[in-house]
C-alpha cells in the first residue's frame, strides 16, 4: 500500500504514523482492498480509507478522479479534523504574532536590479507577502473584537 502520511504542524500530536490514508478499491464481491495486484485489477470504485481504521461514507468511480475524489475525503473528513483539534488547544498572543511579523521584516535583504536600484528578491517578496497577510488578520482580529 502507498498512502498519504502527513507530515505538517501537529504531526506528532495526532499520531500521523497512525493515520496513513489511502483509497482502497471496491472489488466486485464488496471487499475492500489496499492491495493492488492481478487479482484485485479488476475493481468497482474506491473508498477512502486510513490505516487507524476510519472509513469514508461515500463510493467513489473506479477512475483516477474517484481516487482523487476518495484522498480528498481522507483528508477532509478524517486528517483536518484532527489537526484542527489538536491546533485549538493552543492560543498564541497576538503581541507574538506581531513580534514574529517584525522579524520576518528585519529578515528581508535586498538585491540590486540591472539599472542598480534594490529590489526583494523573490524568495523575500514571498516573506514580505506572508508577513503583511499576517498583519492584516491580526487587524481584522482586532477590527472584530478578537473573533473571526
Amino acid at each position: 500500500m502507498m498512502g498519504t502520511v502527513y507530515c505538517g504542524p501537529f504531526a506528532e500530536a495526532v499520531g500521523y504514523h497512525d493515520h496513513e490514508g489511502y483509497s482502497a478499491r471496491i472489488l466486485p464481491d464488496g471487499t475492500e482492498t489496499a492491495i493492488w495486484t492481478y487479482e484485485t485489477r479488476e475493481f468497482v470504485g474506491y473508498r477512502a480509507h486510513c490505516e487507524c481504521g476510519w472509513r469514508g461514507r461515500h463510493r467513489y468511480a473506479a477512475t483516477d478522479e474517484g481516487e482523487q475524489l476518495a484522498d480528498e475525503e481522507w483528508d477532509r473528513d478524517h486528517l483536518r479534523p484532527l489537526i484542527d483539534a489538536e491546533a485549538q488547544r493552543y492560543t498564541v498572543p497576538a503581541s507574538r504574532l506581531l513580534d514574529f511579523t517584525r522579524e520576518l521584516r528585519e529578515s528581508l535583504t535586498t538585491t540590486d536590479d540591472e539599472q542598480g536600484r534594490p529590489m526583494l528578491t523573490a524568495h523575500c517578496q514571498g516573506v514580505l507577502h506572508a508577513a503583511e497577510q499576517l498583519e492584516r488578520f491580526l487587524d481584522d482580529l482586532a477590527q472584530n473584537g478578537g473573533e473571526l
